[in-house]
C-alpha cells in the first residue's frame, strides 16, 4: 500500500507480475509492499494514467478456498466503507493464470507502527487526531456492518499523497488499510451470501497483541466490540512506541490480554495525559459491556483526556473514576487566596451577610403573606350568624290595658 520502499528488496523471490496488463486497462508496475497473502504492486490505469496499488493473491494461496474467499471478502468489505479514512477499492478480477487481484488507491507515506519506530511516541493531541480519523472509517465500516478484526498499528496508514482538506491539521490523512480477514456480517444483504468471514468455529484469526480476550479465548463471532479493543491498543501503543500485550508464545501473550493486571500507557510515558490510563482501561476493559460501546465514544472521550474537547474529563477504570481538570483562572482564586484559615475576609462576609439578610427577608414576608392568606380562609369558613326574633312592641297609652 505503502510508496516504494527499501523493504521492496527484501521481496526479491517473489513471483514477478510487473509488466504484465490486468483487466484490460491497468499495467502492472515495480512490488512495493508484501504481506502473508499477497503482494502489492505500483500499477497505472492505462487510459487515464493515474497510479493505482495491485495486490495479487500469492500463488501458493490461490488454490486454497479458504484463502481465495478471503482475498474476495478484503475487496468486498473495504468497497463497502465509503469514507475518506478507508482505503479505495476500486476494482476486482483474475489475471489470465486464474490469480486474484484488487485494484485500489495508491498511497503513498508509511503505517503508524513505521512512524512510532522512527519517531518514537506521538505527542497528545497528535494521537487523538490520528485516533479519531481511524475511528470515522471504523465507524462507517460497523454500520456498513463490517468488522475490521485485525487493527494494529500496521494497518493504520499515514498517507502523504492525499489531498488535505479545510480544517486538517496534520500532514497526512489516516487510512484503515487491510480489510483481509474482515467479518461481514450482515449475511442476509443482496449479494453477501457466503461472504460471513473465513474463519472456522473455535479458530482464532488476527494479530493476537492486539486481539480481544474473546477473540483469544473463544474464537468465536467478532463484533463491533472487539474492535473497540484493538483501537485501544492501538491508542497505547500510539503514546508509548510499545506493543501493549507483548509476548514470545501466543500463550503469553493471552496470559497477559486475559490475566494479568492491564499495563498504564504512564508507566512508559511521563508526558502521558493525566486520565489516559483510566481511558485505556475502558477501551480495552475485559468486559465487553463495560467498554465504549461505540467507536464515536471512544474518540470524543480521548480527544477531552487529551485536551482538545472543552472539558477534559476520563472515564471509569475498573471501579474508579480519575478526573482531568483544567487549571482555573488564577484571578477566580484570589479571594480565596487572601482568605485567613478559618475566617473570611472582609469582602467576604459583607456579600455573605447580604445573602442571608436577603433570604431572611424573603422568608419573613413568605411568611407573613401565608399567615394573611389563612387567615381569609378561616374567616370565609365561619358559618352565617343565626335569625333572632323581634321584641314585642311596647303597650300604647290608648289602649287596652295589658292582661296579668
Amino acid at each position: 500500500m505503502s510508496g516504494p520502499s527499501t523493504n521492496a528488496d527484501l521481496f526479491t523471490e517473489e513471483v514477478s507480475f510487473e509488466g504484465q496488463t490486468v483487466g484490460g486497462k491497468y499495467r502492472v508496475g515495480p512490488l512495493v509492499g508484501s504481506g502473508g497473502m499477497g503482494t502489492v504492486w505500483l500499477g497505472q490505469h492505462l487510459q487515464l494514467g493515474t497510479r493505482v496499488a495491485i495486490k495479487f493473491i500469492r500463488p501458493q494461496f490461490a488454490e486454497r478456498p479458504d484463502a481465495r474467499r478471503r482475498f474476495e471478502i478484503e475487496a468486498r468489505a473495504a468497497a463497502s466503507v465509503q469514507s475518506r479514512h478507508a482505503v479505495k477499492v476500486y476494482d476486482y478480477g483474475v489475471n489470465d493464470t486464474g490469480l486474484p487481484y484488487i485494484v485500489m488507491e495508491y498511497l503513498e507515506g508509511e503505517s503508524l507502527s513505521e512512524a512510532l519506530i522512527r519517531r518514537g511516541p506521538f505527542p497528545a493531541e497528535e494521537v487523538a487526531l490520528v485516533i479519531a480519523q481511524a475511528s470515522k472509517a471504523l465507524a462507517k465500516a460497523h454500520a456498513a456492518p463490517i468488522v475490521h478484526r485485525d487493527l494494529k498499528p500496521d494497518n493504520i496508514f499515514l498517507a502523504t499523497n492525499v489531498e488535505l482538506e479545510e480544517g486538517d491539521t496534520l500532514p497526512y490523512v489516516v487510512k484503515l488499510v487491510d480489510f483481509g480477514i474482515a467479518k461481514m456480517l450482515d449475511v442476509d444483504r443482496e449479494g453477501a451470501t457466503g461472504l460471513k468471514g473465513p474463519t472456522q468455529e473455535g479458530s482464532v484469526i488476527g494479530t493476537p497483541n492486539f486481539m480481544s480476550p474473546e477473540q483469544l479465548t473463544v474464537g468465536g463471532t467478532p463484533g463491533p466490540l472487539t474492535d473497540i479493543w484493538s483501537l485501544g491498543a492501538c491508542t497505547f501503543a500510539a503514546f508509548t512506541a510499545r506493543i501493549p500485550f507483548e509476548g514470545e508464545v501466543l500463550g503469553d501473550i493471552v496470559l497477559k490480554v486475559c490475566v494479568e493486571p492491564l499495563p498504564l500507557p504512564s508507566k512508559y510515558n511521563a508526558d502521558a495525559p493525566a486520565g489516559l490510563d483510566a481511558w485505556f482501561h475502558r477501551a480495552c476493559h475485559r468486559e465487553p459491556a463495560k467498554r465504549f460501546q461505540t467507536v464515536e465514544e471512544l474518540s470524543e472521550q480521548l480527544a477531552k483526556v487529551c485536551g482538545l474537547g472543552a472539558v477534559k474529563v476520563a472515564t471509569h477504570a475498573e471501579d474508579r473514576v480519575q478526573y482531568a481538570l483544567k487549571p482555573a483562572d488564577p484571578s477566580l482564586l484570589a479571594d480565596l487566596d487572601d482568605m485567613p484559615t478559618g475566617t473570611m475576609n472582609p469582602r467576604v462576609a459583607l456579600m455573605a451577610g447580604i445573602v442571608v439578610g436577603v433570604a431572611l427577608m424573603v422568608g419573613a414576608l413568605g411568611f407573613m403573606a401565608w399567615r394573611g392568606k389563612m387567615a381569609e380562609e378561616e374567616e370565609a369558613a365561619k358559618p352565617p350568624p343565626a335569625a333572632t326574633a323581634l321584641p314585642a312592641p311596647a303597650p300604647s297609652s290608648g289602649g287596652a290595658p295589658a292582661r296579668p
